[in-house]
């Protein structure tokens, strides 16, 4: 099992809302309704709280029960399933793009939803997860995706990847 992440002001909002089922109704307590602005994408928890004037004090307040709220989730697996189809199509779009390392984002939106798109590289605090026994496919995720989604399956389908999460959450 991962051991939950620590929130920091540096996170992007969207991230927050995607590894916390109570992140949008704490942000909402506390004034910031970024959740559902077209900025969240991008804008991370300390552009929030620069944004609506908050001070270091209840900046950090936020920080403190969203973690609270992150810690009081189940437990997941640190790691995810990818069925032969998904991995079967990670080599072979990297072999088109000529990028064998290449592998799969998954990234978080701002309604807390999953996306999936073949990247070159992983970002910069991105975990990196390799499939099975095959070095060449390769995750990239963040800390606060693989805590969320974790123990899950990505499957492809009619060219899509797709997100299946598993049942099986560990208390």
């Amino acid at each position: 099992m991962a051991h939950p992440p620590c929130l920091h002001k540096d996170i992007p909002i969207a991230d927050i809302v995607a590894a916390c089922e109570d992140a949008a109704d704490i942000l909402a307590a506390y004034g910031l309704h970024c959740f559902s602005c077209s900025a969240v994408g991008t804008e991370s928890l300390r552009d929030g709280c620069t944004i609506h004037g908050f001070d270091d004090e209840t900046v950090d307040a936020l920080i403190e029960d969203l973690n609270d709220a992150i810690r009081a989730q189940p437990s997941r697996p640190a790691f995810l399933h990818v069925t032969p189809e998904a991995s079967n199509t990670l080599q072979t779009l990297g072999q088109r793009e000529g990028v064998p390392d290449s592998g799969l984002g998954v990234r978080s939106d701002a309604m807390g939803s999953f996306c999936m798109e073949f990247c070159d590289a992983p970002a910069i605090d991105d975990i990196v997860l390799f499939c099975g026994d095959d070095r060449s496919i390769r995750i990239f995720l963040s800390p606060l995706v693989l805590w969320r989604i974790g123990g899950s399956t990505i499957d492809v389908r009619d060219g899509c990847f797709l997100l299946r999460e598993s049942d099986a959450v560990s208390m």
